[in-house]
C-alpha cells in the first residue's frame, strides 16, 4: 500500500529533509553557485569558440577569393595567408587555406612549397576520416612520382585512406608500372577498380591494365 501523505511519519521524514537542507544550507548555496558559473563559464567559451569560427571562416573566404583571382601571384596570396594566419590558426580553414597554397605553388611549380605545406597537412590534421588530409596524401603522392621519388612516394602512400582509397591504388600502380614491377602494377590496378564505383574510373583503370606488358 501507498504511505498517507499525511501520515505522522510521512510528517517526521518531511521534517527532516526540510532539517537536513537547513543545517546544509551553506553547501548546498555553494554546490549551486559552483554549477550556475559552470554553466555561464560553458556558455562564454561556447560563444568565444562560434566568434572565432565566423571569423576564421571570414578570413578563409579572403583567401579564396584571392585564390581564384587571375591576377593573384603566389607572393600576393602568401601575403594574404599571413595577414590571416592569426585568424585561421588551428582550425580547419587553416588546413583548406595550406591545400590551396600547395595547389598555387604547384601551379608556379614551387614544387618545395608545395611539398612543405602537403607535409605540414599529412604531419598534424587528424588521418581519421578527414577528406582535406587524404587529398593531401594524393597530392603529395602526385609530386614526388612526377619527381621519381618512388621511395619516398611509397611511403607516404603506405597507409588505407578513409576517401580517395581507389586513387592511393592507382598511384601505387604507377610506381610499381614505372619501377617495371608489372604484376604488382595489376594487382593495384585490379584492387583500385574493386575499390569504386566510378566508372569512368574503371574505365582508366583497364586502360592502364591493357598497357602493361604481358607477361
Amino acid at each position: 500500500m501507498n504511505e498517507d501523505p499525511f501520515s505522522s511519519s510521512a510528517e517526521a521524514r518531511l521534517s527532516g529533509f526540510f532539517a537536513w537542507i537547513k543545517s546544509n544550507a551553506i553547501s548546498i548555496t555553494l554546490v549551486l553557485g559552483l554549477l550556475i558559473a559552470a554553466f555561464f563559464i560553458y556558455l562564454y567559451f561556447q560563444n568565444k569558440n562560434e566568434e572565432r569560427l565566423s571569423e576564421a571562416f571570414e578570413a578563409y573566404q579572403n583567401i579564396y577569393e584571392s585564390f581564384n583571382n587571375a591576377e593573384s601571384t603566389l607572393e600576393d596570396f602568401m601575403m594574404q595567408m599571413d595577414s590571416a594566419q592569426s585568424s585561421i590558426e588551428k582550425t580547419v580553414y587553416e588546413t583548406a587555406s595550406d591545400l590551396l597554397v600547395a595547389k598555387k605553388a604547384f601551379d608556379e611549380a614551387n614544387l618545395d612549397l608545395a611539398k612543405g605545406k602537403l607535409t605540414k597537412i599529412i604531419t598534424t590534421a587528424n588521418n581519421s576520416n578527414n577528406p582535406l588530409h587524404d587529398i593531401a596524401v594524393i597530392r603529395l603522392g602526385y609530386i614526388l612520382i612526377q619527381e621519381r621519388n618512388f621511395d619516398e612516394a611509397k611511403k607516404n602512400l603506405a597507409q588505407k585512406l578513409d576517401f580517395y582509397e581507389p586513387k592511393r591504388l592507382e598511384l601505387l600502380g604507377d610506381i610499381a608500372s614505372f619501377e617495371e614491377s608489372y604484376e604488382a602494377a595489376n594487382t593495384y590496378y585490379e584492387e583500385a577498380i574493386k575499390a569504386t564505383g566510378d566508372q569512368g574510373f574503371i574505365e582508366l583503370m583497364n586502360i592502364k591494365l591493357s598497357l602493361l606488358p604481358s607477361s
